[in-house]
């Protein structure tokens, strides 16, 4: 009986569920399994070279594979930045705490598309990096911060930045404090206590705030396209091109599978390798 009403309480959220994101998964699936004709549009055809002409093509692999780089990359920074910025965190108390954690959360309050163009401000070459450092004489050239990838790995790391510091807050803030005191007794070093007990009591924090960044920077599009524009290209603003630009939606639609399948197997590496670590 209790199972019967459990399933009833899940059931709104499982139709929603279903509607919302496997529908339109299936549609997508299916178009990608289409022909396209240009002048055209989808023929009625079943055929994988969508598929085939992604994978075979040097061009797009190369696009996939500096996408996952990008990532990366953005992972890494935030991963280095958030740290220390989620360990005072986590030993802060009272207001110092609550202040602490409004400005962390006040720029999820910003839309991203606001705080983009903010980072075009700060980075062209007449903006304000550039202006400043050139005033105090320490560049004679401006900084080419835009239209590359050193802008967009800037620009996605402020904007992930956040979910990097709560996710690591979170697994901290689990670690007891009699574990460092008995460290201290013991005679152990902060650097010690750090990599022998912090370090590896985070670990599910650091695991799971590297698949939201990480999943963030693939998935983005606002960011890549006002921060890079045609230079720097990646998954979804190929996804864009193809589907809105060139109408090629089972292309397009194959682009995205391939992205979330890819996506899939990198997390689903990730928990495998974080489960492996805790038993260890």
């Amino acid at each position: 009986m209790r199972q019967k009403v459990a399933w009833l309480l899940l059931a709104p959220n499982l139709g929603l569920l279903f509607f919302a994101m496997l529908g339109p998964l299936a549609l997508l699936a299916r178009i990608s399994l289409k022909g396209y004709e240009s002048g055209h549009g989808i023929v009625e055809t079943w055929q994988l070279s969508n598929y085939s002409k992604f994978l075979f093509d040097p061009f797009y692999r190369e696009v996939l594979w500096g996408t996952l780089l990008l990532g990366a990359e953005v992972t890494v920074v935030c991963l280095v930045l958030g740290f220390p910025l989620a360990h005072a965190l986590s030993q802060s108390r009272g207001w110092k705490r609550s202040t602490l954690y409004f400005c962390i959360l006040m720029p999820l309050l910003t839309s991203t598309v606001v705080r983009t163009f903010g980072w075009m401000i700060l980075l062209a070459n007449n903006g304000f990096i550039n202006r400043t450092l050139t005033a105090l004489h320490f560049i004679h050239a401006p900084l080419r911060l835009m239209y590359n990838r050193t802008g967009v790995v800037i620009a996605l790391a402020e904007v992930l930045l956040p979910f990097m510091v709560l996710a690591l807050d979170t697994a901290l803030l689990n670690i007891s404090t009699s574990i460092y005191e008995a460290a201290r007794n013991l005679g152990a070093s902060s650097v010690r206590i750090f990599l022998r007990i912090t370090l590896p009591l985070s670990l599910p924090g650091i695991v799971s705030g590297c698949v939201l960044v990480f999943t963030g920077a693939l998935s983005a599009f606002v960011t890549p396209t006002l921060i890079a524009g045609a230079r720097v290209k990646v998954m979804s603003t190929l996804i864009y091109q193809q589907a809105m630009m060139l109408l090629d939606w089972p292309f397009g639609a194959a682009v995205a599978f391939i992205m979330l399948v890819t996506i899939l197997l990198l997390f689903g590496a990730s928990m495998r390798l974080s489960e492996q670590r805790r038993e260890a």
